[in-house]
This record gives C-alpha cells, structure tokens and sequence, in this order.
C-alpha cells in the first residue's frame, strides 16, 4: 500500500489526515461512511472510500455485519402493532408471496417474530371482507338472471347487501383466520417433523403459513380469482415451506397434503352426514 496519508471529509467537514490502517479501522467500527471523500497527493480528485480498491476488503466486512433487510415489505413498514400499512406495502407484499416464493421465503429464514405475519393475516383478512363481501353479495344477485339465461329456472334474487351478516364477517373471519393458522401450524410443523422436516422451528411454520394464507384471502375475496384458491394455496404452501425451513419440497407436500386429505375427508362426511339425515329417521 502506499505510505501516503489519506486526507479525508465528508458533507463539508474535514475528518483529518489518517494513514491506511487507520482508515481500515474507522471503517470496521463505523466511525468512517463507505461515503466519505478520501484524497492523496498525486489525486486528480477527491474519491469516495466505497470506490477506492484499496479498501475493497475492509468495505466487504462491514456490508457483512450490517444487518440483512427484511424479507418482507411489510415487515420494513409494520414496526408496530399501531402501525396503519400503507397500500404499496399490503401490494408488494402480496405481489412477493404470490410470485416470487422462492426469493421471498428463502431470504425470510433468518426471521422468526410472529407479531408482523399476524398483522399481515388480520389485515388481509379484514379487507377480504370489505372488498369480498360487496363483489360476492353482488354475484349471488346475479345468479338467478344468469342461470335464467342459460335454461334454468329463476329464484327470487337474496338482498344486494345484508348488513347483519357483514359485520358478522367482519368479526368473524379475521378471527377464524388467525384461530385456523395455528391449528393448521401445528398440524403441519407436527407431520414435518415426522418425515423428518421443519427443522427451523414452528415460528417459520407459522410465518410461512400466515403469509400464504394472507395472500390467499386476497384472491378468494375475488370472485374471479377463487376458483384457484384450493390448487394455488397448496401448491404456494408447500413450495414455501421447503423454502423457508431450506429443505425439500416433498415434505412440505406430504404434509401439506395430508391435512388437506384429512380436512376434506371430514367436511365431506359432515356434508353426506347432513343431507342423510331426514333419510335416516
């Protein structure tokens, strides 16, 4: 290195004159900015730190003990339980969980707190009620003219909009869907662990699920989009499980898939079950 002193500033004021070790040692205690000016005799100009190569290898320590940035908008946002997300954060949010699972949940592993993904599954669920009430409340309007249409007989039309059975929803929903995670975790973390998985703990289990079935309550609130909910949420979920837990993917479907198996299996039970009955007595 040369034995030439650094004069060094930064925003306009002088840092002083320090030799090579000395500016190494100010940049791996965060004394010196990667952005502070440096200038030596026989310099044209005054450079940045960041962009002289001889400290290539003291600025590529430093960038490895800052901190890594969320994996999630939200979580970059929602500090707080009384933080208000903003709509650009719930859409690049949703935009990350529904299209990029790979990048979003590989780069989540090293989080683990559960107040964000909790946040996140409240809101999405209390919009999916503000927006989804309205749009399927105007579809079941329309289903009697539209079956009208293609041959079937019409029905007297249900109210447009029941206000009693919104709030309902409105109450109801985000709770069932928080109440439901947790359940759904600790199925799913417990059949990971039999086929020897989910060996980064329950809290990314339930990180992962909270996010996917956010994210799935967005497109259930639209009509148009629901129909893909059952194959998409599983596919999502597993996927994003062996991302998460950095393990592959066929335990994630194995377990995903048994509790699919097993809760559909029931509800059709309890559906034959109810339709039988008036034939059984």
């Amino acid at each position: 290195m040369s034995p030439q002193p650094y004069h060094l500033a930064d925003r306009g004021q002088s840092l002083g004159v320090l030799d090579y070790e000395a500016v190494l040692a100010g940049l791996a205690t965060g004394r010196l900015s990667p952005d502070a000016l440096a200038w030596q005799e026989g310099d044209a100009a005054w450079v940045a730190l960041r962009l002289r190569p001889e400290f290539a290898s003291g600025l590529s320590a430093v960038a490895s003990l800052e901190p890594p940035p969320p994996a999630m908008p939200w979580e970059a946002q929602v500090t707080r339980w009384r933080t208000r997300p903003k709509f650009a954060t719930l859409w690049a949010t949703l935009k990350a969980v529904l299209f990029r699972p790979q990048a979003t949940f590989t780069a989540e592993v090293a989080a683990d707190g559960l107040r964000a993904p909790l946040q996140w599954l409240l809101w999405a669920s209390i919009i999916a009620v503000l927006v989804g009430f309205p749009l399927w409340s105007l579809l079941l309007t329309l289903r009697p003219v539209l079956l009208g249409k293609i041959g079937f007989p019409e029905t007297a039309a249900p109210a447009i909009f029941n206000l009693t059975y919104f709030f309902r929803a409105l109450a109801v929903y985000p709770l069932a869907a928080v109440v439901g995670t947790f359940v759904t975790t600790f199925i799913v973390h417990g059949l990971l662990r039999l086929f020897g998985g989910g060996r980064g703990g329950w809290r990314r289990t339930f990180r992962t699920l909270a996010y996917v079935g956010g994210a799935m309550c967005f497109v259930l609130a639209i009509p148009a989009t629901a129909c893909a909910v059952p194959l998409w949420g599983f596919l999502l979920a597993f996927l994003a499980l062996g991302f998460a837990h950095q393990e592959p993917a066929w335990r994630g479907f194995l377990a995903v898939g048994i509790m699919a198996a097993v809760g559909g299996c029931t509800g059709l039970i309890f559906t034959v079950w109810s339709f039988a009955r008036p034939f059984m007595r």
